[in-house]
């Protein structure tokens, strides 16, 4: 008699069927990896937009890129005096770009100009003597009362009209370059 081995077909059923639901279960992970990586895609790019467009509207409202230098408001109200000092700053020297600067700005700022060293005579931060000014109908009018030596820009008013005169220890933000 001849030995006969008998191989067990069920077993490698078995293993095919085994194999399949692997190879199954696997292509269903991959799928589910690239539907989660793509979602993680789409939250990055949502959340680098949010954060560039919060940047974006931070340094729109606070800094300004203005020829040479940089423009920023700041944001507290300080004296004419105190305003100088902001940032490693000072106040603003408008010479032609007034339309400009008022476009920045929603409410009264100082500006670097003043008749504090000799009343009626303005100068610049930089000590340069006003050629231009901007000024509102009837100033500057010096108010005797408030002892008014500092200039405040006022956007509300017409663009080359808005230049007024105020008492230094007022508190406003300033508009200052760097």
């Amino acid at each position: 008699m001849r030995a006969i081995t008998l191989i067990p077909v069920k077993s490698y059923k078995n293993t095919a069927e085994e194999f399949n639901q692997t190879i199954n279960g696997l292509q269903d992970s991959y799928t589910d990896l690239m539907t989660e990586k793509h979602q993680l895609s789409v939250y990055t790019f949502c959340m680098l937009f949010f954060f560039l467009s919060l940047m974006y509207t931070v340094l729109l409202k606070c800094m300004f890129l203005c020829g040479s230098g940089w423009l920023f408001m700041s944001t507290e109200l300080k004296s004419w005096s105190d305003s100088r000092q902001d940032r490693g700053a000072d106040l603003v020297i408008i010479n032609t770009e007034e339309k400009f600067i008022s476009s920045l700005v929603s409410e009264s700022v100082w500006i670097g100009l003043s008749d504090t060293e000799n009343e009626g005579s303005m100068k610049w931060v930089d000590n340069s003597p006003l050629k231009q000014g901007f000024w509102a109908e009837g100033e500057p009018n010096n108010n005797e009362v408030k002892n008014e030596d500092c200039i405040e820009l006022i956007p509300s008013y017409p663009t080359l009209n808005n230049w007024n005169d105020l008492s230094c220890s007022e508190k406003k933000k300033g508009i200052c370059e760097k």
